[in-house]
């Protein structure tokens, strides 16, 4: 084998891309920035609305998957509100913004982190303070709201 042929061999085996001219190399760079944008979803601020879900509780839905029924929400709960004990299929994370959330005698501050279990059941969640809550979990049907709006108005 003469050195040339160990040369070319060597470079037949080597990984590295063969040189792009600036132009295609552009073409190229344009199409996966296209394509890397239209995966990702955007919701401003100002598309979002808040809605009221339970006396004192808004929700403002910024992304729901309806193959999955999971979504993110922020929640806003004014000081004195609070959430109905009630279960979980999905886990649900739940991440306090801001403000003081109270959950069987524990307090939960800014920064903290919960995660609800698939199949578990926790108490009332209370806040004396107001509190907004980004939380990821199952989309609440309208039968489980009725429920928390009947727990709400019977004192529970």
């Amino acid at each position: 084998m003469s050195s040339s042929d160990s040369h070319n061999s060597d470079a037949e085996m080597s990984n590295t891309a063969p040189e792009m001219d600036a132009e295609r190399r552009e073409r190229l760079r344009n199409r996966l920035l296209e394509r890397a944008g239209a995966a990702m979803q955007v919701t401003r601020e100002t598309e979002a609305k808040w809605r009221s879900f339970l006396p004192g509780i808004r929700v403002k839905i910024l992304h729901s998957d309806p193959s999955s029924g999971i979504q993110t929400a922020l929640w806003r709960l004014d000081p004195g509100a609070h959430i109905p004990a009630h279960p979980h299929s999905e886990d649900e994370e739940c991440y306090v913004l801001d403000g003081v959330l109270e959950l069987k005698g524990e307090r939960y501050y800014q920064g903290d982190f919960m995660l609800a279990p698939a199949g578990s059941r926790h108490s009332t969640i209370r806040s004396s303070q107001g509190a907004l809550m980004l939380i990821r979990g199952e989309r609440v049907s309208w039968r489980e709201r009725l429920f928390l709006r009947a727990a709400v108005a019977l004192g529970r």
